[in-house]
């Protein structure tokens, strides 16, 4: 009978975080833009079937890079989530950066405990009240691969 072949747990972890970040490099990129009015998401979509930016609830908007149909099981989960804290507790409640840990906290054991890790990104951003528009209550949140959550790195022009 032969022997199970053996692989070290840190081996595994690195090939299945190599096999997810070329899954996702495959995939179109997203850009967003923040303006004084508000925040722009653009991404390439051949498609008009594929939703791979939307609205994840009151001004919170999804976008996802890499393999569709895992993104947008990601998109629904959020949905979902953010539908039922948002009618158990309170619409203020639902925040980019509460879904963006749901995320991570999914994402995060798909990739300890699942052979194949899911091959995508995630960005989550939050538009402020309207009549308060200021940088500072807008919220982007970046949902890594391993499920790793990180604020986007703002870049600002110079004037």
């Amino acid at each position: 009978m032969p022997l199970p072949y053996y692989v070290s747990p840190e081996q595994m972890m690195k090939d299945k975080a190599e096999y997810a970040r070329k899954g996702i490099a495959r995939g179109r990129s997203i850009v967003t833009l923040e303006y004084r009015e508000g925040i722009l998401l653009v991404a390439e979509n051949p498609s008009t079937l594929l939703h791979k930016v939307s609205e994840i609830y009151d001004r919170i908007a999804f976008a996802g890079v890499g393999k569709y149909n895992e993104f947008e099981n990601l998109r629904i989960a959020g949905i979902r989530h953010a539908d039922v804290k948002g009618y158990s507790y309170s619409r203020g409640d639902v925040t980019a950066k509460a879904l963006a840990n749901a995320y991570s906290q999914a994402l995060g054991n798909i990739f300890t405990q699942d052979i194949k890790p899911f091959e995508l990104g995630a960005f989550d951003a939050t538009e402020g009240a309207p009549p308060t528009r200021t940088g500072e209550d807008r919220d982007f949140e970046v949902v890594g691969r391993q499920g790793a959550v990180g604020a986007a790195e703002r870049r600002r022009r110079a004037p």
